[in-house]
């Protein structure tokens, strides 16, 4: 009688189980996907009757995007509403699970405060200044940065972008904005919004002056106008915006899903 010890046999399980549940990507809360930034948007197409019937083609497209997991966000029906042949499901991707930290105590070089990207796009920055160099690291533009706020006399540096300038050389193109102490909160941003974002929503008024770089669409079952903003606050981060407008929501007629347009600032 052929005998199995306990290694044989966990081995042997593991092999039977089937290769696409081994790595596809994982599936998230509701809960958990509100505390955290999308990848992206990615959609399915195929014959679902509900939305978690895609499960598992979500997953394995979520997985082909270098994603871990996913959360499903709406189904979009046929206009006819009578077919579900080509039924739409919608889904965010994470590349992971983990909350983004959130640095609370403000940091000093040479003297002056380094802004969080929060606090650096609420306030007015008094001077946008312009730096360029070969730099080995962060570390070294950074150092460079917080001493040029220093010569002038800012209480707070933020570094806006980092470029190549000259791939040949290998430069950079660094720009810094210098705050006061005092330093004004932008006025074009909504009232609504507080400090503490990641990216702020602008008012309508600012909408009809300001270019946006890119315009955006996700889609979603929303319950009210705040959950839109917070989700597409959501998709500004992640398309590394500034600020953002919704300009549009429109409905599926055949559904509850509902696409938003956004458009997106520097």
């Amino acid at each position: 009688m052929k005998c199995f010890n306990k290694t044989s046999i966990a081995l042997a399980v593991f092999l039977s189980l089937p290769v696409a549940n081994l790595y596809a990507a994982q599936p998230l809360t509701a809960k958990e996907s509100s505390l955290l930034v999308p990848l992206k948007e990615i959609s399915v197409t195929g014959s679902y009757l509900q939305a978690d019937n895609a499960a598992n083609d979500i997953s394995h497209a979520a997985d082909e995007a270098g994603a871990k997991y996913y959360y499903i966000t709406a189904m979009e029906t046929p206009a006819n509403g009578t077919s579900s042949d080509r039924a739409i499901v919608y889904a965010n991707i994470y590349q992971s699970n983990a909350p983004i930290a959130v640095q609370k105590d403000e940091t000093n070089y040479n003297g002056v405060v380094s802004y969080e990207r929060s606090k650096a796009l609420y306030y007015l920055p008094f001077e946008v200044v312009k730096l360029k160099g070969n730099y080995n690291n962060t570390s070294q533009i950074t150092e460079d940065a917080s001493k040029l706020a220093a010569e002038k006399n800012a209480y707070a540096f933020y570094i806006y972008s980092i470029s190549s300038a000259d791939n040949k050389n290998q430069a950079q193109d660094i720009e810094v904005a210098l705050y006061n102490q005092d330093a004004p909160v932008r006025d074009y941003i909504a009232t609504t919004d507080i400090h503490g974002q990641d990216a702020y929503e602008i008012s309508s008024e600012a909408f009809k002056h300001m270019t946006p770089y890119k315009t955006i669409s996700f889609h979603g079952v929303f319950n009210n106008t705040s959950d839109i903003s917070a989700a597409a606050q959501k998709h500004a981060v992640a398309n590394d915006a500034h600020f953002y407008y919704v300009k549009e929501v429109t409905s599926n007629s055949a559904s509850t899903a509902q696409t938003v347009f956004v458009n997106l600032y520097k």
